[in-house]
């Protein structure tokens, strides 16, 4: 059963990114994206209590988890912003992304990293937040994917259906920013859990493991973008920052995450 649900979900998602990439162009697409959106989502949520049932508690304990976890996430959101907005063209631009994580997600190990004895209230609240805050991440580059699209649609003056459909671009700069910023608060929280739970459990606050410097990476990246923002950065270049900045996200789930040792180290 499992895998079935599996199998609706990648199809759903799939048919959604493929439908939605074509009503950029094809208005009449839409609808058909939203209806594998709605089946791909009710397939996901039956796999994730089914998995919690089974668990006894929230799926999160491994990577594979997580990224099931942060695929729903940001598909709710998705779902949720079709229905309040359901001309801003988002779809064509989230859902590959989405897809293609959790299709990359499938060939992870199911194993169970941190032994259930090590569980805590920080724990849940490290894994929690760093779901929140790579969504976040996840959503600013898909705003400033955007951005450079409706720019180049500018600069080309041949504009398609979707320049039509998309925010300004003083919009969905300030958009990116703002989810940047509340990224930041959730993944600066994800730390300073870290660091907590890494103190109860080691008796240290830092341990130096490839996950963990990474993560300090990917921190200050951020913060690196925040201080050039207050500097005067808008538009094109922060926009290209945003997308950039995403990829140190990827890196440190399915390169850091997946090959190198520590309780971040997930086997293949």
């Amino acid at each position: 059963m499992g895998a079935l649900l599996v199998a609706v979900t990648f199809l759903g998602y799939f048919s959604a990114s493929i439908a939605y990439i074509a009503a950029l162009y094809e208005d009449r697409w839409r609808k058909w994206g939203f209806g594998s959106v709605v089946v791909g989502l009710i397939a996901q949520s039956g796999w994730m209590i089914q998995k919690a049932v089974l668990l006894g508690t929230f799926p999160d304990g491994t990577l594979y988890d997580w990224i099931a976890t942060f695929t729903w996430l940001s598909v709710i959101i998705f779902f949720l912003i079709q229905l309040f907005r359901p001309g801003l063209p988002v779809g064509g631009f989230l859902l590959p992304i989405t897809t293609m994580i959790w299709l990359g997600s499938q060939s992870l190990s199911r194993r169970l990293v941190v032994p259930p004895h090590l569980h805590g209230t920080l724990l849940k609240i490290h894994i929690g937040t760093a779901i929140f805050a790579y969504v976040a991440f996840l959503l600013a580059s898909v705003f400033s994917i955007m951005y450079t699209e409706k720019e180049r649609e500018l600069k080309r003056k041949r504009v398609r259906l979707f320049y039509y459909q998309l925010p300004s671009l003083e919009t969905m700069d300030a958009m990116s920013a703002r989810l940047i910023l509340a990224g930041m608060v959730f993944f600066t929280v994800t730390l300073v859990s870290g660091i907590l739970w890494a103190k109860q459990v080691f008796n240290v606050y830092w341990l130096w493991s490839a996950k963990d410097v990474w993560s300090a990476v990917v921190w200050l990246a951020y913060i690196a973008y925040l201080v050039l923002r207050a500097a005067g950065w808008r538009g094109h270049k922060a926009a290209i920052y945003a997308m950039s900045a995403f990829l140190l996200v990827v890196i440190n789930l399915f390169v850091v995450g997946v090959f190198f040792h520590g309780f971040h180290f997930y086997n293949v």
